[in-house]
């Protein structure tokens, strides 16, 4: 549930909702079917995007699969999990959620294995170009903000590391 919707519903306990927290629960309620179809539409499309994202990544960075024998398994594996968590994220209209549920301990996985902040950031610029690509452009609008806070949130915990495997 959006935590926003959440808090909202828990502070209304034992009493009625006020007219504000009635207008947060209609504008919510009004763009649900949006996102459902949106979410609908990016399920559908997940093989393409992911599988486009992981060849320009090879393409852009030849030595990962060198250097990591499991490269290709690995990256379709993250990049299904980061598309998935961004579309739920969407669904709930929950950024916070996002940064709770994936990307605060991705990130932490991803220092520990030493990727250098460019290439992470690289990465999920390719997710995101593949899949607004794919995308219809509403569903891209709605999915975008999502996108672009795995991109801030990865690569910017990991930039400036000297110590990266991936260069």
């Amino acid at each position: 549930m959006n935590r926003q919707i959440q808090d909202i519903l828990c502070t209304a306990e034992g009493r009625y909702l006020n007219p504000g927290e009635q207008t947060t629960l209609r504008e919510f309620a009004q763009t649900l079917e949006a996102r459902l179809v949106a979410m609908n539409e990016v399920s559908g499309k997940e093989p393409v995007i992911i599988e486009r994202t992981i060849k320009e990544v090879l393409r852009a960075y030849p030595d990962l699969e060198q250097r990591y024998k499991t490269a290709a398994q690995s990256c379709t594996r993250d990049m299904t999990l980061v598309l998935r968590y961004a579309t739920l994220a969407m669904v709930r209209s929950d950024p916070q959620y996002l940064q709770d549920s994936l990307l605060t301990w991705m990130a932490t996985i991803l220092k520990g294995i030493g990727f250098a902040g460019h290439f992470v950031t690289d990465t999920y610029k390719t997710l995101e170009r593949a899949a607004l690509k794919e995308l219809s452009p509403a569903t891209g609008k709605l999915l975008q903000p999502f996108l672009q806070l795995c991109i801030e949130s990865l690569g910017n915990n990991l930039t400036g590391e000297s110590s990266a495997k991936v260069k």
